[in-house]
C-alpha cells in the first residue's frame, strides 16, 4: 500500500468515526485521553487511552479491559460495515484497519 493509500485510509476511518459519534478531533494529541487514530506502515490503527476522571487516584495496573473490549467490539462493527478489512492487534490491543482488496 502507498503512503498516499495509507493517508486516505486514515481520512476515511476517521470521518467514517466520527459520524458514528466518536471525537477524532483530538485523537493526534499525544498527550491527551481518548481515541486514538494512527497510520502503520500498511494500515492505520485505533485504540483508546483513558482519561484521568476515570482513575482519579491514577493507579498504574488500572487497564479497564472492560471498556477496552466494548470499543473494539463498536470499533469493529462500525468499521465493517463501513467496508474496511478489520482485527485486533494481538500486541497492542488496538484495531487493525485496511481497505479490502
Amino acid at each position: 500500500m502507498t503512503a498516499d493509500a495509507v493517508e486516505k485510509l486514515l481520512a476515511d476511518v476517521c470521518g467514517t468515526l466520527a459520524r458514528a459519534g466518536f471525537d477524532v478531533a483530538s485523537a493526534g494529541d499525544e498527550g491527551s485521553p481518548g481515541l486514538r487514530v494512527r497510520r502503520d506502515t500498511d494500515s492505520v490503527l485505533v485504540g483508546w487511552v483513558p482519561g484521568s476522571e476515570l482513575d482519579p487516584a491514577g493507579r498504574e495496573d488500572a487497564v479497564f479491559e472492560g471498556i477496552r473490549a466494548a470499543l473494539r467490539s463498536a470499533l469493529l462493527a462500525i468499521l465493517t460495515q463501513a467496508g474496511h478489512a478489520v482485527q485486533v492487534d494481538r500486541e497492542s490491543g488496538e484495531v487493525r484497519v485496511r481497505l479490502l482488496a
